[in-house]
């Protein structure tokens, strides 16, 4: 099946941790339309010196970029790339429907004059395109007034062809980059960002340039480039950990064998199960799925030493182990499944993964280890006695109780997004640094409004900008449709007043100027109106798309400046309708707190099914004394974690799910089968090599990752002394009742 994906290359990745959150609150199509006009673009910012050198350099360096395969466009200006000539002629078509943002306050104050000024300020401009392009179809050259609108940067200043924004007596000049959709999938985005940054490298130039980059594809190069290699790195150490440990561990290769198959058994099944289930696997999944590597070979270790120790092998084999394995895999399955009731993408998926590659472990175990593990001695004897437990139990005990105490009162819950961005330092300092300069480039902040049609939404569009302006004064910009596609009642606004200026001989001294036969055909369309459908699909591609939801549609206006709270009341408060604002940063955060309920929750079904199956299995109170050992080590983990690093997240919670996991197989080998000599030695491996699967999660850069392994190291490695120290009066309690 893997192979069948493969080659029909079905199997997609993603990257981005905030995909896999679940907000809960139906905004999921909206932030993928509020997010894609800006996913494939991107923007440098080079601090350069405004002399002849530094523009020849800008030349050179367009014309090598222009070049490149996965750049789709390269411009100084983005109105560069803009067909104007297209675009006149489409808006031509409406000659009195459209005024600039001035001549509509000239128009509400009735003002004439300014029509009359505009027009002839622009009919001193015999070289300007706009004016020579639509003059025929559009003579009051109201037309083109609001296309020199449009294509005003205010932000930036102009230095011939190029734009340039200063700050603090330094020059940025800016290069907008548009990418080829398909190079910036996760499969090829490394590639092209590194094929990218060649060409800035190699650019020469007399003396070093400092560019600032801003883009969505920057930070998912980077950030998948990191994750493919913590898990390609963590994978192949623990690996490579696991086989050594084993080889040393029974000196003969046909162990060796043993475990690499039940790896790779579980392993290809939990991939395959991943792929079969999920359209879009979270690299980040896979990451903590090599979990499944350390819960996976203690079930082969357990099988190999009691084969080794006790002669028995295949059917008798299987027989003496179910009972302790499926009772603790059954109870590791459980738990993982249970993630499948929260709405964490990235926990469903460990959860298949994990839960698929347990079963065909167990499977594999019980049908092909038990028959292949170990060249069969029969020797009884080398079982030897029950081994006496070292003293320290009591100790141990008290000294993961006074932890937890200590802990409790500065117990905090970190639910900030931010704490687990794994982006490099300098990609967030470069968009801080592009935000102060000329405001946020991406799509973190985005206005929604509902409508019954589309019209609806436009005219909600105009008010809501209209608000904005008015209560800010804010140069930044406020990005949606209505900018190129103002609503029909705006428009009819316009041409009649336009029609009524004309009429009451007010533009006189402009209809003078014009033929007779051009205002007759002004005329002859001063009813028709531009519609969406018309317009070009550069334009349409520019701003968030129209979201059907909830049998309404829904209009997003990508905001690139600060809003918080009391203006956003003050803006609601002069709107006659609602308007709903997303702050991503600050929604994620929130959806993380909603989520460490759900865990929370998970976590208190998981130990009362713990609870239930001791009891079920064993007499009540050694059930329950059984049950309470994973338990206080669990939360003895997540205690020392915030002693450690001063709060608990929801990662650190996940590792509780996998601490009790694993301290139920130890606690369930030790009952079954008593403290015997290989008993010991197969949950010491076992506590090891997931010690060493997790241990390694410490180095990683990404927040995630160490905190959850931080937890699991802590978790495993308590779980092993305080079974290794369990007195036998507990283990063996009830044992003759029974």
């Amino acid at each position: 099946m893997l192979l069948y994906h493969s080659a029909n290359q079905s199997i997609k990745f993603d990257a981005n941790i905030l995909n896999i959150l679940n907000v809960g609150d139906n905004s999921g199509a909206l932030t993928k339309a509020a997010r894609k006009p800006f996913e494939n673009k991107a923007l440098l910012l080079l601090q350069l010196n405004a002399n002849s050198a530094s523009k020849t350099y800008l030349r050179q360096l367009n014309t090598t970029l222009t070049k490149h395969v996965a750049i789709q466009t390269v411009s100084f200006n983005p109105s560069d790339n803009i067909d104007i000539k297209k675009l006149i002629s489409i808006y031509g078509d409406y000659p009195l429907a459209f005024l600039s943002d001035d001549a509509q306050v000239a128009r509400d104050k009735d003002d004439y004059q300014f029509i009359i000024k505009r027009y002839m300020q622009l009919l001193s401009q015999p070289t300007n395109p706009l004016v020579t392009l639509s003059i025929e179809q559009a003579p009051l050259l109201n037309i083109a007034d609001w296309f020199t609108a449009r294509f005003n940067q205010s932000l930036w200043k102009q230095d011939d062809e190029f734009l340039y924004i200063e700050s603090e007596g330094l020059r940025y000049y800016p290069l907008f980059i548009e990418f080829v959709p398909k190079a910036i999938q996760i499969d090829q985005v490394v590639t092209t960002i590194a094929q990218l940054d060649q060409a800035l490298s190699q650019s020469h130039f007399s003396e070093p340039v400092t560019i600032i980059k801003s883009g969505l594809a920057f930070h998912s190069a980077a950030v998948t480039q990191r994750i493919q290699f913590e898990m390609q790195l963590f994978s192949a150490l623990s690996l490579i950990g696991v086989l050594l440990l084993t080889l040393v561990s029974f000196r003969n290769l046909r162990p060796l064998l043993c475990i690499v198959v039940l790896i790779a058994a579980s392993m290809l099944a939990g991939m395959t199960a991943l792929v079969v289930v999920f359209e879009e696997i979270h690299l980040l999944s896979l990451v903590f799925a090599i979990s499944l590597i350390g819960i996976a070979v203690d079930y082969g270790y357990h099988i190999m030493f009691a084969a080794k120790y006790t002669g028995l092998r295949g059917t008798s084999l299987a027989k003496h182990l179910a009972p302790a394995l499926l009772m603790g895999a059954g109870t590791t399955l459980l738990s993982y499944l249970l993630l499948l009731l929260l709405p964490i993408l990235l926990l469903q998926q460990v959860a298949v993964f994990v839960g698929a590659g347990l079963f065909f472990a167990i499977f594999t175990g019980l049908s092909v280890i038990t028959w292949w593990s170990v060249k069969v001695t029969t020797e009884p004897a080398k079982m030897g006695p029950p081994v006496a437990p070292p003293r320290g139990f009591k100790l141990l005990l008290a000294f993961l109780v006074l932890g937890s105490v200590v802990a409790i009162p500065q117990w905090y819950f970190e639910d900030n997004i931010n704490m687990f961005n794994s982006t490099p330092q300098h990609l967030i300092d470069n968009e801080i640094k592009v935000s102060q300069l000329v405001g946020n480039q991406q799509y973190p902040r985005f206005i929604s409004v509902t409508g019954i049609d589309q019209q609806q939404i436009l005219q909600r569009f105009e008010k809501t900008r209209n608000v904005i302006q008015t209560l800010t004064q804010s140069a930044f910009e406020l990005k949606g449709l209505d900018l190129w596609l103002p609503s029909i009642a705006t428009q009819k606004i316009n041409a009649q007043w336009l029609e009524m200026g004309i009429k009451q001989q007010q533009l006189d001294p402009i209809i003078a100027m014009v033929d007779p036969l051009s205002v007759e055909k002004m005329f002859s369309k001063s009813d028709t109106w531009l519609t969406a459908d018309k317009l070009p699909e550069f334009i349409q591609h520019m701003y968030p798309s129209i979201v059907k939801q909830n049998n309404q549609l829904v209009g997003i206006l990508s905001y690139m400046g600060p809003l918080d709270a009391v203006l956003l009341a003050q803006i609601q408060a002069q709107l006659d309708f609602p308007i709903n604002y997303y702050d991503q940063p600050a929604q994620y955060s929130a959806a993380l707190t909603k989520l460490r309920h759900y865990i929370l929750y998970f976590l208190a079904m998981a130990v009362a099914a713990l609870i239930l199956i001791m009891i079920v299995r064993y007499p009540i109170q050694v059930g329950l004394k059984l049950a309470a050992l994973p338990i206080l080590v669990a939360f003895s983990a997540l205690a020392i974690t915030q002693l450690i690093t001063g709060s608990v997240t929801i990662f650190n919670l996940l590792g509780c799910i996998l601490i009790l996991a694993l301290n139920v197989d130890y606690v369930f080998f030790l009952r079954e089968h008593g403290r015997l000599n290989y008993v010991l030695k197969s949950i010491f491996l076992s506590a090891t090599t997931t010690a060493l699967t997790f241990g390694i999660m410490v180095f990683s850069k990404t927040p995630a990752i160490w905190q959850f392994g931080l937890t699991v190291l802590i978790g495993v490695t308590l779980g092993w002394l305080l079974c290794n120290l369990l007195p036998s009066a507990i283990l063996n309690q009830g044992k003759n009742q029974a």
